[in-house]
């Protein structure tokens, strides 16, 4: 189980999740004002901040903890209509977004996600030999990227909705900054169908993954 601060000045908001993650054994924090809230970010291990607050941005709290706090994963509390914004957050580091009217299976596979991450990073750590295979771990660090190598694997070619549909992800927008992130990283391409493929690079994460498992 994890600590968790919530961070929104919506008190309803800081209510309903604090009675989620509490139901499943999280020890929460909620602050309404941002500035308190970033003096706690040594007391927990995730933190789950709005990212449009009048006092200070869901941004500005995520530059403030990668700055200071860098082993605390973010999440990003949003809207539908600044999913784009919750977007270009992860890009800078936020490990997930949840976005609102919230699903409490949702709530509960971001949380789960982040946590296996962090799992995932201090087993990669004993086997990173060299310089590329640390470098294929941390790009593999979400499971949602994992799940993506481990299926392309199986299926050697996968068309984006294949792979939506086979992982049950529900978020479109999200499946697809993961699969540019791998793209990226040189673990997959596309043929001339775009179907999704292993390179040959992904081919050495699989292994990886399979030494891992």
């Amino acid at each position: 189980m994890a600590r968790i601060l919530i961070i929104d000045d919506d008190p309803q908001i800081g209510k309903d999740l604090s009675e989620i993650l509490e139901e499943e054994g999280h020890e929460v924090l909620v602050e309404q004002d941002p500035e308190e809230g970033l003096k706690r970010i040594g007391e927990v291990d995730i933190i789950l901040s709005d990212l449009m607050m009048p006092k200070m941005s869901g941004m500005d709290v995520l530059a403030y903890v990668k700055r200071h706090r860098p082993k605390v994963h973010v999440i990003m509390i949003t809207a539908f209509a600044t999913i784009e914004n919750a977007v270009e957050a992860m890009k800078k580091g936020a490990s997930d977004y949840i976005s609102k009217p919230f699903k409490i299976n949702e709530i509960q596979a971001s949380i789960g996600r982040v946590l296996e991450e962090a799992r995932f990073k201090e087993e990669a750590s004993l086997i990173a030999s060299d310089e590329d295979t640390e470098d294929i771990l941390s790009s593999l660090a979400n499971p949602i990227r994992r799940s993506v190598v481990e299926l392309l694997e199986d299926y050697e070619r996968s068309s984006f909705t294949e792979i939506k549909d086979t992982l049950k992800i529900d978020d479109p927008t999200k499946l697809s900054f993961h699969l540019r992130k791998l793209k990226s990283a040189k673990i997959l391409d596309q043929d001339s169908e775009k179907r999704y493929i292993l390179t040959a690079r992904g081919k050495k994460a699989a292994d990886v993954l399979k030494r891992l498992s």
